[in-house]
């Protein structure tokens, strides 16, 4: 989106700016993507142990090795733009024998 705006700055600045300039950053509406991360303490910056992108309406496991996954701790994915929605639930961690699922779930969001 800061590239847009610059280009669109560029062109005013040039007098080449039009009104289909506009029109079309107006005719796109941002699509919201979710990463799933599981991670292994609510800590943003412990390990990631699990995740899954949702993008364009499907469903995305990520690769099958870890060491391949675009990110490695939570604080790495906000640092590229992410912005968490939800933290993992404290209180599913105060029952360890009634709590099923793997670490820390955050949520996050990106409008792309």
């Amino acid at each position: 989106m800061r590239e847009q705006i610059q280009g669109w700055l560029d062109k005013l600045r040039q007098g080449t700016l039009q009104a289909a300039d506009l029109q079309a950053a107006l005719d796109q509406s941002p699509r919201q993507q979710l990463l799933y991360l599981q991670a292994a303490s609510t800590g943003v910056d412990s390990a990631v142990l699990g995740m899954a992108l949702v993008c364009d309406g499907q469903v995305h496991e990520g690769p099958q090795d870890p060491a391949d996954w675009p990110y490695q701790t939570v604080l790495a994915a906000i640092n590229d733009g992410w912005r968490v929605v939800k933290f993992p639930e404290l209180a599913l961690l105060l029952q360890e024998d009634q709590t099923y699922g793997l670490g820390c779930e955050f949520i996050l969001e990106k409008l792309a």
